[in-house]
């Protein structure tokens, strides 16, 4: 069961509740209804106003609805028919949810009646908040609902608890659950103010030819649809609401149980049966990746390895564009991906934790632009997500990175015990910042005077500059910044060095498995692909690289750009496939392009050896359309 986000705030363990006895009855008798209030797919707006991810941050929030026309100073609707869409998780992290959920519910109405709309999409903390996963409420947003009501259903909830466990200290079960927890969890039941709201709001929502949705259009959008999907999804949350009700109830848990433990829970209780139809259910598509309001491969994912699932979902929903949240930009912008047809619109907007620009997309007059609140008269355009192999500081991006490496103080220089080429690990510093790299100043020919065979069989440090510089041709994203460099005296490349990253054979004898967001057969067929075009005899366990993130990075390319067009042995063993969206890039590349690129570090005959080699996986890719033409339905 994938769980990303598990961390406790201020490392307490907070319950994830709904009020004990008093709401579970009523959770057993709601079945949620998709889009109760709007369609899912709405035509014809002249004016749409998108935000993402609020998380609490109520003034943010409203410097980002002034900068767009949306509230009046007063904070009343002013926008006459727009269409206002907010993408998920206006709750949690942030101390002012309450404000930012009464003020949309309040607009809601007022667009309404002004001919406008407010939409809501559901995102992963509005789900988790309506079945009691609470480890991102804090102790601020849970002070909101304090006062009387919570003060008379805490009492309940303390003498159910009393009656079952008679020695229970009144104040740990204070400082369990703060002021507001019990209030906050009946708001947000299926019957109380705040989930009954929620529950009538959609998982997607299409408006003119854009999809808008909280995390991405994963698989099963591709393969279900708009109207499917929406209603799978509901039928999921609905599902679980009644189950987890009804075996609160026949258990007797009169205790909060907090949502990752419940399986276990119930399970210490002798219920075997039940709990296994929990973990089930916490492992569908509502709770994982496998839904949209977790998924993050648009956002995080190679455009080589998701461009298909992305363009499948787009084309079943009809739509040219997905505009998503859930993933905060690297550098606090809204980001373009896959040539603008994923807008990512989560730009950090809660400062005070993401220190993000509060920011709008928006619709006018037939084109798209983006407002950032601290320049409410400027129409921007989505920036293209820059490239950045490997962690790093805060708005270093591999551009700036190649000059950073170009220009830093050498601090220090170590050997390594590693490799022919016999590289030092450096320690550089500049502005403050300071990172590592990998130097490589020798190269090799092992005494062989064939010529040919030399180009074979050398080990050279210029072919590092080579791979570095074929793969941001092809836009591969996946050799980390290398650059030119002279130290001590040498001339040799200076690359940058993944810290925290572990190799794979690392990670077989640790018998560890790669869990992060994208999968990472993918990642592994592409550098089967790169090596096959660079004819990398030297790929091993070593040089391939995960990031913490499971990221899957490749170094080492000194004993590439062979002259042999068959292909080399390869690491990984699945079967060999050129993504489309590679092979439209393969195709561009000719021999004018590569020798201006690769010409100060290859031979004339490398590079036409280089193009044979691409010519073959070109010829692969066809072949591989040909045959999946002939089985398609």
């Amino acid at each position: 069961m994938h769980r990303p986000e598990s961390k406790l705030p201020h490392g307490r363990v907070l319950g994830a509740l709904r009020l004990c006895l008093v709401v579970v009855f009523a959770l057993l008798s709601v079945s949620p209804t998709a889009g109760a209030d709007v369609g899912l797919r709405v035509g014809d707006v002249r004016r749409v106003v998108a935000f993402a991810d609020v998380h609490g941050g109520y003034q943010e929030l409203l410097s980002v609805l002034r900068a767009t026309a949306v509230i009046d100073e007063s904070l009343h609707w002013r926008a006459g028919d727009t269409h206002l869409v907010s993408l998920g998780d206006l709750l949690d992290r942030g101390p002012d949810s309450r404000k930012v959920i009464d003020l949309l519910m309040r607009l809601e109405t007022e667009a309404r009646e002004a001919g406008g709309a407010v939409h809501l999409v559901l995102g992963n903390h509005e789900v988790m908040n309506i079945v009691g996963d609470l480890r991102y409420v804090t102790a601020a947003e849970y002070a909101a609902f304090a006062g009387s009501d919570d003060t008379a259903l805490r009492e309940q909830a303390w003498q159910l608890v009393l009656g079952q466990e008679p020695t229970a200290l009144r104040a740990d079960f204070d400082a369990l659950y703060p002021p507001g927890y019990f209030a906050h969890r009946q708001a947000f039941s299926a019957t109380g103010q705040y989930g009954a709201w929620l529950l009538t709001k959609p998982f997607m929502l299409i408006i003119n030819d854009t999809a808008f949705v909280h995390a991405g259009l994963p698989e099963m959008v591709a393969r279900l649809g708009l109207d499917a999907t929406d209603q799978t999804l509901h039928e999921e949350l609905g599902e679980y609401l009644r189950t987890w009700g009804a075996m609160e109830t026949q258990l007797g848990l009169v205790r909060p149980v907090e949502f990752l433990e419940r399986p276990d829970t119930v399970a210490g209780r002798g219920a075997e049966q039940e709990s296994k139809t929990l973990h089930a259910m916490q492992d569908a598509e509502l709770f994982t990746p496998g839904g949209p309001t977790w998924f993050r491969g648009q956002a995080l994912c190679h455009p080589y390895t998701e461009a298909e699932n992305l363009d499948k979902a787009l084309a079943k929903l009809g739509v040219s564009r997905v505009v998503e949240g859930h993933t905060v930009s690297p550098n606090g912008r809204v980001l373009s991906r896959f040539d603008g047809r994923a807008i990512l619109l989560d730009t950090g907007m809660l400062q005070q934790v993401y220190k993000g620009s509060p920011a709008a997309l928006v619709f006018e007059d037939g084109r798209w632009a983006v407002i950032y609140a601290d320049q409410p008269g400027q129409r921007l355009q989505p920036e293209v997500l820059p490239r950045a192999v490997g962690p790093r500081p805060r708005g270093l991006d591999d551009d700036a990175l190649e000059q950073w490496l170009a220009q830093a103080e050498v601090v220090s220089v170590e050997e390594l015990d590693a490799g022919i080429t016999n590289p030092r690990r450096v320690t550089l510093r500049k502005d403050g910042v300071e990172l590592r790299a990998v130097f490589k100043f020798l190269s090799t020919d092992f005494g062989i005077r064939d010529r040919s065979r030399a180009l074979n069989e050398s080990d050279r440090f210029e072919y590092e500059m080579a791979a570095y510089k074929l793969d941001r041709l092809l836009g591969l994203d996946l050799v980390p910044v290398t650059v030119p460099r002279t130290i001590k005296g040498r001339r040799g490349v200076l690359q940058f060095w993944i810290d925290g990253s572990i190799n794979i054979r690392q990670m077989l004898e640790q018998k560890l498995q790669p869990s992060g967001w994208c999968d990472a057969a993918p990642q592994y067929n592409l550098m089967n692909v790169f090596d096959v075009l660079i004819h990398n005899t030297d790929r091993t366990q070593e040089n391939a690289l995960f990031t913490r993130d499971w990221m899957l990075v490749l170094i080492d390319h000194t004993r590439a750009f062979t002259l042999q067009t068959a292909n080399p042995v390869l690491l990984y063993h699945g079967e060999l496939r050129v993504p489309p969206a590679l092979a439209g890039r393969l195709k561009t590349l000719d021999r004018e392009t590569l020798q201006v690129a690769l010409g100060p570090y290859l031979r004339s005959r490398q590079i036409d050896a280089l193009l044979k080699r691409r010519d073959q996986l070109l010829d692969l890719y066809r072949a591989g359309t040909e045959v999946e033409q002939r089985v398609a339905p």
